[in-house]
């Protein structure tokens, strides 16, 4: 009878099943979020080791060559930067606005350097060594796909383009070796100036490594002010493409004063009695357009909550940015008789041009015009800060998948900008100019 009775006691009560099963459930949820949470992490560590690969190689190129960039005391501009979609004086066929980008967001950067992995032989079975170091360099952003068919309006990424001279060809050009890019500013004079611009708008010989069937010479335009071309220019070759996913890359230039802040005439002084050792940026703001960073007002915190009103009496030697006209914060044309009585200023919005004492933004003149004050920045460059934007790889696949829905380069900006909000990771570089004494 006992024996029975054990026997008949021998299995679970419903409160110890229902007990066991809550335990089993917590521990399954438990181990379903750390897995979660650790796949999830593992993603992001995934996707932010990928933006910082892409990242690094065009922030290492860029510090190639800034670094290494030739700089030189003698008059001629060494070095330029022009804004897309907009039309400075005595530049002509420059290329449009990227895709969703701003113009103020991909500058085109050109310039002299002599960076470590330049061409140093001719192509072929017999190559012989290339003379010179220094070789013309031109950065960019662009949209297109560096792998598929160049014409495909979907599937496009925007990348950085970095495109090499070879020393040779920067020396001299074919038949006519004073279209090379060293004689083009060499041989200018201050009545007839000529910029890295002036070389780079136009087609150029140059050597391409991958030429087929055989590397060689080839003629081709630079840059090409058609950015959807089916046969891109040089410098939107699938061969010069270095990072990918790069929806922003922006410049400021740290600069000292060249001028001293007391003189007695008639040597000139710094207009705004600058410290000469303190550095200043000079950065290129939107001149227009409701998402430019240059018309946001103070209070959303644009670039014009940095400009003050001020008398030039008035304006202390360790200013960050300029001091506007008196009255509202605005944009004052600069080449205005205005010019007299306000600082010079420290932005640009669609052209910088740099020489090794001074710097011109955007249409000022080599020369002053009657009334009007210092025609330049009294400032020599001693660093570039480089800050650019990368996609996750997660991003990049949902911005392609938009543009395959919408059938066009361009997505709704609503979307553009919750994409680069949601999934773009900021990269910074403080890069020295030593050939100017940076």
């Amino acid at each position: 009878m006992n024996t029975i009775l054990r026997q008949a006691r021998a299995g679970f009560t419903l409160l110890e099943v229902m007990v066991s099963t809550a335990i089993m459930v917590i521990i399954v949820l438990t181990v379903v979020t750390i897995a979660s949470d650790t796949l999830r992490v593992y993603d992001r560590a995934v996707a932010d080791l990928s933006t910082q690969s892409e990242s690094r190689g065009a922030l290492d190129a860029l510090e190639n060559d800034i670094s290494t960039a030739a700089i030189r005391a003698d008059g001629h501009c060494w070095m330029e930067v022009v804004v897309p979609g907009k039309t400075p004086v005595g530049v002509v066929g420059v290329p449009g606005v990227v895709g969703n980008l701003q113009a103020v967001d991909h500058p085109i950067l050109m310039l002299f350097g002599a960076p470590p992995d330049r061409p140093r032989w001719t192509p072929g079975a017999s190559r012989t060594a290339l003379r010179g170091d220094v070789c013309a360099i031109a950065y960019r952003i662009g949209q297109r796909s560096p792998f598929d068919a160049p014409g495909d309006t979907i599937q496009q990424v925007y990348g950085v383009y970095r495109t090499i001279i070879d020393s040779e060809n920067t020396f001299t050009s074919g038949t006519n070796p004073d279209t090379a890019a060293l004689p083009t500013i060499l041989n200018s004079s201050l009545a007839a100036p000529k910029y890295p611009w002036d070389y780079w708008s136009g087609s150029r010989q140059f050597i391409n490594y991958s030429k087929s069937p055989a590397p060689g010479l080839e003629t081709r335009a630079l840059i090409d002010s058609n950015i959807a071309s089916t046969t891109p220019c040089w410098t939107m070759d699938e061969n010069n493409f270095i990072a990918s996913n790069v929806v922003a890359m922006n410049l400021v230039f740290w600069c000292s004063s060249s001028l001293p802040a007391t003189a007695t005439a008639p040597a000139l002084k710094d207009p705004c009695a600058r410290i000469p050792s303190l550095l200043r940026p000079v950065v290129c703001v939107g001149a227009s357009g409701a998402d430019d960073k240059g018309s946001l007002a103070a209070t959303s915190g644009g670039w014009l909550g940095l400009w003050k009103t001020a008398p030039l009496s008035n304006s202390p030697s360790d200013l960050i940015l300029r001091y506007a006209p008196l009255g509202a914060p605005t944009i004052p044309t600069p080449t205005s008789t205005a010019l007299a009585s306000v600082h010079p200023f420290d932005y640009f919005t669609s052209r910088l041009r740099v020489f090794s004492d001074r710097i011109y933004p955007d249409d000022y003149k080599l020369t002053p015009g009657s009334g009007e004050g210092l025609p330049y920045l009294p400032y020599s460059l001693k660093a570039v800060e480089v800050s650019i934007t990368v996609l996750t790889p997660e991003g990049s696949k949902e911005l392609r998948g938009l543009q395959m829905i919408n059938n066009s380069q361009k997505v709704p900006v609503a979307d553009f900008k919750r994409i680069v909000y949601m999934y773009g990771r900021n990269y910074t570089r403080y890069i020295r100019v030593l050939s100017n004494g940076g």
